[in-house]
């Protein structure tokens, strides 16, 4: 059924609504209602911005609200300050007496059930003019348990057992830093928006741990100018954790509720902090590199200057992307072009002070010769600003936020792209409201995109979202609505599927245990719909998926789909498991997935395995198939292989030595699509040179005899 009502342009006797609409299309099929509603551009362009409007009022009112509640908050957990007057040695061992001026923390809760933690922790806090102290005393019944595998610095400690420290200067809803070390004590830190991992341009800090008969401590020095501090500040945002991972546990302090809410961190207040402004911090490099007997010396130069109250800002001339190693991606089908993780350091630092993904890819961004960028808070607002040049290419870069309150916050956007045939401007808004409940918090956010340019019609993409958390044993729940224009077209951004709009809605289970056979379990439906603007399905989506994380270390899991896109039904069930899951060498897995897809049948299956040869030397082996069958002899079938080895031996702990050989192709040894190898040899180290050097092309197509030489030495 169909039908069309035209509405009386403005002026008319008959109209007496300001807003008025030219024409409305409605269609009633099977299981949908469809409406299409056409307006003038320039009323469109208001409709817009009210529709902005209106959403960020409601979430300003929304702020107000709980920025006047959270003033009277009575379950706020406040630590009080305490100076020391002779600073602990950090070597692990809490000795008499050594921390008896610090403030004692305890007790942790484990937060699913509301009460206070099997494995008893205690932790210690302090400060002096330079910085931050902290301890942790961990009882552990089974101390032959403790898991203290990883050696190297800011590397994944997810399988070890650790306590970290999450510290948020500002006071508002800005990521924490995260300091964590194991119950070996090496150490990794989190610094927010991302940083370089050269110890001296972030900045370094101490840590050590020692297991004995009762459990394990560790003991860690902060300095106050690897912090970016707001001038004036006599409060931090603290949280508190250990992780247990053969329980697979983890222990808060303070209290948030039986949901971690991140916004409930204890006020560590009556600092007496200095005004500390860390000195710049210059990082050249050089680089030889030789290839097909023709020798090129390359050299670049980043500085790094941080400004008082934490502003930072940084200058790269010439800088150098060629050496960097890319994620290789997978060969698994998909209907989109998918996004490469971001390797480029200089792109790395400070990234979550840059605008969305969706406006800004920097994977895109491929020619810089010089790049300039600053960002940092300042009160309420934070910001972020880049600009580069580079052959012919310009590029402008810049978002602004205002946080209305500790839970509620909006932000401007815009990124501006010239180059030959190409000048175009995109700019974004939105809203951000995270109100807190007795059983967690809800998120709820309204943004609005648009793009344009030279020879470019105006593209819009709007969309509201609310995701409600409730932690474990409980439903989280949540969805969006968004529209995207079909001109709508970020050349910067990753924007892979226009003219359409949907809406998107999810329901998770997660669940853990201390004492089951399975430790967590996990479990969903997603139900998506989307439809072009120009009539029809785009596309519709039912999944469900589960998966169980054993005490035996396997996981196991699955994922069933169906999925309309016209012309096409797919169905598909996927099926994986893993074991030595908690090994940090020698973790194996296989997955497989089955069915329609794209017209054809598919089949994908990847196996893992890693093999440590011994504690120093490990091998780690991956193999993935991609296979559709269309039986239809004007259809190609699809068929990728991908092999992937890499070799690594540990020289210590900041040096080592490895190799990578990655073959892709259409048969098992026939890898003509990629077929290349190359060797490295990484130093990085707390003081001194970092050194990085490369025989072969990481990201050619075949083998290079090639050798490059990489090295930085801070000053």
């Amino acid at each position: 059924m169909a039908g069309r009502a035209v509405l009386r342009p403005p002026g008319s006797r008959h109209s007496a609504s300001l807003w008025t609409v030219e024409a409305i299309h409605f269609a009633v099929y099977p299981g949908t209602l469809e409406v299409q509603i056409q307006v003038s551009p320039v009323r469109k362009q208001v409709l817009c911005w009210s529709f902005l409007l209106v959403v960020g009022g409601g979430l300003f009112l929304c702020g107000l609200v709980e920025c006047n509640a959270a003033g009277v908050n009575p379950g706020v957990a406040v630590i009080p300050a305490q100076k020391l007057s002779r600073p602990p040695a950090v070597d692990g061992v809490l000795s008499s007496g050594e921390w008896d001026e610090a403030v004692r923390v305890a007790p942790f809760w484990y937060l699913k059930e509301q009460r206070e933690a099997d494995l008893p922790t205690t932790a210690f806090l302090a400060y002096t003019a330079e910085g931050i102290y902290a301890a942790f005393d961990c009882y552990d019944p089974e101390p032959e348990k403790i898991q203290a595998q990883e050696i190297h610095r800011d590397a994944d400690l997810s399988k070890d057992d650790y306590v970290e420290i999450l510290i948020e200067p500002t006071g508002l809803d800005i990521e924490p830093y995260i300091f964590r070390t194991n119950a070996r004590g090496t150490q990794y830190a989190y610094v927010p928006g991302g940083s370089v991992s050269n110890v001296q341009w972030r900045g370094d800090w101490k840590a050590a741990a020692v297991r004995h008969g009762r459990g394990w401590s560790a003991e860690m020095f902060i300095p106050f100018r690897a912090l970016r501090i707001p001038q004036g500040q006599h409060a931090l945002g603290v949280v508190l954790r250990r992780f247990v991972p053969r329980l697979s546990v983890t222990y808060h302090y303070p209290n948030t509720g039986i949901t971690y809410d991140p916004l409930k961190r204890a006020r560590w207040q009556g600092l007496q902090l200095p005004e500390v402004l860390p000195p710049p911090v210059i990082l050249p490099y050089t680089q030889l590199d030789s290839a097909s007997g023709h020798t090129e010396w390359r050299s670049g130069l980043d500085v790094k200057l941080t400004w008082r109250g934490g502003i930072t800002t940084l200058l790269t001339l010439n800088p150098d992307f060629k050496n960097i190693a890319r994620e290789v991606d997978s060969v698994s089908f998909s209907y989109v072009p998918r996004i490469v993780r971001e390797t480029r350091p200089f792109f790395i630092e400070g990234d979550a002070f840059f605008p969305d993904t969706t406006l800004f890819y920097s994977g895109n961004l491929q020619t810089v010769d010089a790049a300039l960028k600053s960002f940092g808070a300042v009160g309420r607002w934070s910001y972020g600003a880049l600009t580069t040049t580079g052959s012919d290419q310009r590029a402008i870069v810049g978002r602004l936020g205002y946080q209305i309150a500790q839970r509620a916050r909006t932000e401007l956007q815009v990124v501006r792209d010239d180059r030959p045939g190409v000048h175009t401007t995109a700019l974004g808004a939105g809203a951000v409201f995270t109100p807190a409940f007795l059983d967690g918090y809800a998120s709820i956010g309204a943004l609005y995109f648009r793009t344009s340019g030279q020879s470019l019609p105006v593209g819009e993409k709007m969309a509201l979202s609310f995701w409600r958390y409730r932690g474990d044993g409980r439903i989280s729940f949540g969805g969006q609505i968004q529209q995207i224009s079909r001109a709508f077209k970020p050349t910067l951004g990753y924007a892979p599927e226009v003219g359409f709009r949907g809406y998107d809605v999810s329901a998770v289970y997660e669940n853990r245990w201390q004492d089951r056979p399975a430790q967590e379990v996990n479990a969903g439906i997603n139900v998506a719909q989307r439809w072009k603007l120009d009539g029809g399905v785009f596309d519709e989506v039912v999944a469900v998926w589960g998966s169980a994380l054993l005490r035996n270390d396997v996981a196991l899991w699955t994922h069933a789909q169906l999925y309309h896109r016209p012309p096409y039904r797919d169905r598909t069930l996927t099926l994986g498991a893993s074991w030595n899951y908690r090994k940090l060498y020698n973790p194996g897995g296989v997955m497989v997935s089955f069915g329609k897809e794209a017209g054809g049948d598919s089949l994908f299956w990847r196996f893992s395995q890693g093999i440590p040869f011994t504690s120093r030397l490990r091998l780690k082996l991956e193999y993935e198939r991609s296979q559709i069958l269309y039986h239809h002899h004007n259809t190609p079938d699809r068929n990728l292989h991908q092999f992937i080895a890499t070799l690594n031996y540990d020289i210590d702990a900041e040096r080592s030595v490895g190799g990578r050989y990655i073959g892709r192709g259409r048969r098992f040894g026939g890898f003509g699509e990629l077929n290349t190898f190359y060797l490295t040899y990484r130093q990085q180290v707390r003081r001194g040179m970092d050194i990085f050097l490369i025989f072969g092309d990481p990201n050619a197509s075949s083998t290079q005899t090639r050798l490059a030489i990489k090295v930085m030495a801070p000053w």
